[in-house]
């Protein structure tokens, strides 16, 4: 029997697996508790740089950042007002022990997700339209503060490499909405993935997979995921043409997501029907070839047991719907 790893690795590395490896099972997902990236997990609170983050049941209990609070009011003064932390004086050999206690390295992936991406960390600092209003009337100066933010990050990506050794390296940066892009695809190829493609050489030189993480409607931008180094696309929503993307990029970009996160499996009151159709679908429609994982947007009060039931749900169905081998 090949466990949850294995059958992954098959995936990611653009072949079928013996079942649809579901995100809940196959990764062993963790990030520092030294930065406190965007704040407490499952809480929020502040941030590493003073930003305040907001977990409530209005948000789905998803984190996002306080969209009352400003930490920068005009990009030129970011070099007053940001300061990076001193990362050669933090405990990372402690920490990672710490973070990692979970992991099972030998059933499943080790997955470490890395620091806010360029544009959210702006968005965090200014608000989304002030963070849209300097890309627009100042990119040199957005770029400037994406190459320090840029350069603050590869050094983690180091110490991440050294002392918690992922198997894949996760960074995102959601700069889509389910209608398309924030801004043109120019201007994201300008400003944003040049910072992208730093990251994911910098994990992928260190024989890293990177996985990159963009939600909403970007089937424009796939051959610059692709060209970052990047190797799979997480959440990969259902509003892109993934069948399309998944013909022509079959053997080069392994899909990770496909779920409806607008249906009736991603509602509160989402039944187990509702949950194991939607698996179903997914499978019928984009695990046909391999090359696909699936990533469940589940919604949900932590505290609420239902939430974590359908979280098993969908590890069960992915586990025996058209798998070729059984699964205990």
């Amino acid at each position: 029997m090949i466990t949850e790893r294995e059958n992954a690795l098959l995936a990611i590395n653009h072949q079928k697996p013996c079942w649809t490896p579901c995100f809940y099972d196959a990764y062993a997902p963790f990030g520092t508790s030294l930065l406190k990236d965007q704040g407490e997990p499952g809480k929020g609170g502040r941030d590493l740089f003073g930003s305040n983050w907001l977990v409530t049941r209005d948000t789905g209990f998803q984190t996002i950042h306080d969209p009352n609070e400003h930490i920068l009011d005009d990009i030129e003064s970011w070099r007053d007002v940001i300061k990076f932390p001193d990362l050669e004086a933090m405990d990372w050999a402690g920490a990672a022990i710490r973070d990692t206690a979970h992991v099972d390295r030998t059933q499943k992936l080790a997955c470490c997700f890395s620091l806010t991406g360029s544009f959210n960390r702006l968005e965090a600092l200014m608000g989304t339209c002030e963070a849209l209003l300097a890309m627009y009337d100042n990119p040199d100066e957005v770029n400037h503060f994406f190459q320090a933010y840029t350069d603050f990050r590869v050094k983690i990506v180091d110490k991440y490499v050294t002392y918690y050794k992922p198997d894949i390296i996760v960074y995102g940066d959601d700069v889509a909405s389910s209608d398309g892009l924030f801004f043109p695809p120019e201007l994201y190829r300008k400003l944003v993935w040049p910072h992208e493609k730093r990251l994911h050489q910098a994990a992928v030189s260190k024989g890293v997979i990177a996985e990159h993480h963009v939600c909403g409607k970007v089937d424009e931008i796939i051959p610059d995921i692709l060209a970052t180094g990047a190797t799979i696309w997480q959440t990969a929503q259902h509003l892109n043409d993934l069948v399309g993307i998944q013909k022509k990029y079959g053997d080069k970009l392994c899909i990770h997501g496909g779920w409806d996160s607008y249906g009736p499996a991603a509602q509160i009151a989402a039944s187990e029907e509702d949950i194991r159709a939607e698996v179903r679908r997914c499978i019928d429609t984009y695990a046909e070839h391999g090359n696909y994982m699936l990533f469940p947007i589940i919604f949900g009060d932590p505290d609420d047991p239902r939430t974590e039931l359908k979280k098993k749900w969908c590890s069960d169905e992915c586990r025996k719907y058209k798998a070729s081998i059984p699964v205990e």
